[in-house]
């Protein structure tokens, strides 16, 4: 038997909705936080995707439709994701493992950037409990609907990425390990910003 498995969260608290880093939080669907596996929700915006999870090379895990929890075996190498739904384009990236130690993991928004920290314990590797996906829809009715789309995407991700900020230089230490988090924090805002737009000028609209 391999590591494929599905299982159905019934309660979900959705509160990461951005990329760089993030805690989360759930709420009737405890993590498993301790031993060679865990649990982890894939979720999606709006929910009912197909989402495959792979690890190099191999399939490990698919949500047929989400929200969907899965079980995972914890690894130090990323695991691939990719989502689909009628009408919506296909959203792809990958999440890197952490540190238990750390609280600061990677989140998919219509793609991933993963912002490496540095963490000098034996602590075993582990993956977000919750990954939330926002999907971009394959055309918008008018290019005011495609540009308050990503505004709002571009929002949540700068009030996220503030509150990221703020518990990296709050949690690090100032002695060996806080300005290469903060500058690798910022170098993914501005990557994520850049490819928000990037995303917005390649958005179909309905002509």
């Amino acid at each position: 038997m391999g590591e494929t498995s599905q299982l159905k969260c019934p309660t979900i608290s959705l509160i990461l909705i951005v990329t760089v880093v993030s805690v989360a939080i759930l709420s009737g669907c405890a993590t498993i936080t301790k031993g060679s596996s865990q649990t982890m929700t894939v979720d999606t915006k709006p929910p009912g995707a197909r989402c495959i999870l792979s690890r190099v090379g191999q399939k490990i895990a698919e949500v047929n439709s989400t929200p969907g929890s899965i079980t995972v075996k914890k690894s130090s190498d990323p695991i691939s994701v990719s989502c689909t739904k009628d009408g919506y384009q296909e959203s792809a990236g990958t999440l890197e493992s952490h540190f238990q130690a750390m609280t600061f993991g990677n989140i998919l928004f219509g793609g991933l950037i993963g912002v490496v920290v540095d963490s000098s314990s034996g602590a075993a590797h582990e993956y977000e409990p919750l990954v939330t996906i926002t999907l971009i829809p394959e055309e918008f009715a008018s290019e005011e609907e495609r540009d308050a789309f990503f505004a709002q995407m571009k929002e949540d991700f700068l009030k996220q990425s503030k509150e990221v900020t703020d518990r990296i230089a709050k949690s690090c230490d100032p002695a060996t390990n806080c300005d290469s988090q903060l500058q690798a924090a910022q170098a993914a805002k501005e990557a994520r910003l850049a490819d928000i737009e990037k995303k917005r000028l390649l958005a179909k609209v309905k002509q």
